[in-house]
């Protein structure tokens, strides 16, 4: 019994064996990768700290070599451009300065300053195309027809004449300041008339209690100040044809010349040049770009206004880039180029009121352009007067000249 029990566990521990092998064969085999041994990694500290020591060496002063080094990447990128390689070794260009604006803005329009611009009838064309200039270049003026009113005429205040029509005009279209162009003679001569209207200055009624009743409005008839100016040598823009262009509608920065800080009269001057020239932040019609310089010059006790455009160039090449780095210290150059137009104005006489009132100050070395004209006929005159005197003392010396009788003449008769 125990020698057939032990041949039935041994047959039946082979045919156990003999499935396990074919179980095997029917697996696909796996291979396995040997094992990698991962090598640590070095540290390079050390020669990190060799190299900050070599270079503390050759610089022992800290402040470093960068503009040595931004020279010769220049100089690199120029000569790999003569060679013709320079699409991938161009240097980056510095950037624009960003200018930050001191003031900040809520985006509403506060400072509500309208500019009535007209003039007189009988102008000439030249006068018409200033005036159609100064139109485009202030957005917020207000156009109005030519003015043709007489010395007789006198509206609700008191005073008369052209004071009196444009401060009722003004009035009427809401004009804090005014531009009057009045010319005489034909259209001989030509004056500008700047200020601030009476509506500028008009202020509410109060009641016997002293409170302000709204809605009642009290017409200051002084206004002011104004100033009136003798406009020569005008230039338009038509005529100028100059290269520069701006934007229209754009706010331009206003440049005044250093006396306009010293000399009195000047001062307010310039205060009325600001409301008049001076486009208000956020108007409807303006442009939010300042691309234009509006000058005022003081010399020869004249003023001489020019408008110019305000470009900006930027370096095409690597090569214009460092020369012009050399120069300003930008990649960029900012340059002036005059629009038009110019005229220059010799200031007569400031009034405390608007066209009229206490005289503030007078030009002394003014001279009215009759008075010019005059002296002209009057030398005129005086050399027609000389050239007759000439030709009476040459007819009487031709009289006196006479030759005396000759003894002799008779002798051979």
């Amino acid at each position: 019994l125990i020698s057939q029990f032990l041949l039935d566990r041994t047959s039946t521990t082979n045919t156990d064996n003999m499935a396990k092998k074919r179980r095997t064969e029917s697996k696909p085999k796996v291979e396995v990768e040997p094992e990698v041994e991962v090598e640590p990694e070095v540290e390079a500290e050390p020669e990190v700290e060799e190299v900050r020591e070599n270079e503390t060496n050759k610089q022992p002063d800290g402040s470093g070599d960068a503009d040595d080094a931004e020279d010769e990447i220049m100089n690199e990128a120029i000569s790999s451009e003569e060679d013709g390689d320079n699409d991938n070794d161009a240097p980056q260009l510095t950037p624009l300065p960003v200018i930050k604006s001191s003031i900040t803005s809520d985006g509403r329009y506060h400072n509500k300053q309208r500019m009535l611009l007209l003039s007189s009838r009988g102008i000439t064309a030249r006068y018409r195309h200033l005036l159609e200039d100064l139109r485009t270049l202030i957005p917020h003026s207000k156009k109005e027809s030519k003015l043709d009113v007489g010395k007789n005429y006198s509206g609700s205040g008191a005073g008369g004449g052209y004071g009196a029509a444009v401060n009722e005009i003004a009035e009427v279209r809401g004009c804090h300041t005014v531009l009057f162009l009045e010319c005489r003679k034909r259209g001989q001569d030509g004056y500008l008339w700047l200020g601030r209207t009476s509506h500028a200055n008009s202020s509410f009624n109060a009641d016997g209690d002293g409170e302000n009743v709204a809605g009642k409005k009290h017409l200051m008839i002084t206004g002011g100040p104004s100033i009136k100016f003798h406009i020569t040598n005008i230039h338009t823009m038509d005529e100028l044809k100059m290269t520069g262009n701006c934007m229209k509608g754009s706010r331009p920065v206003l440049s005044f010349d250093k006396a306009f800080d010293t000399v009195d009269h000047l001062k307010m001057v310039k205060h009325l040049f600001v409301d008049v020239f001076g486009t208000p932040r956020g108007h409807p019609k303006s442009k939010p770009f300042v691309d234009r310089v509006m000058g005022f010059y003081y010399a020869d006790g004249k003023i001489w206004v020019r408008n110019y455009q305000i470009l900006q160039e930027t370096a095409t090449t690597a090569k214009e880039a460092h020369s012009q780095k050399k120069l300003t210290g930008h990649a960029h150059a900012t340059s002036l180029i005059e629009i038009g137009p110019r005229f220059v104005l010799n200031p007569i006489r400031i009034f405390r009121g608007s066209f009229g009132g206490q005289t503030l100050y007078v030009n002394e070395e003014f001279v009215n352009p009759n008075v010019v004209r005059s002296m002209e006929k009057k030398d005129k005159g005086d050399k027609y007067v000389r050239r007759k005197g000439e030709e009476r003392k040459r007819k009487a010396r031709e009289e006196n000249i006479v030759l005396p009788e000759d003894p002799l003449a008779d002798v051979f008769n």
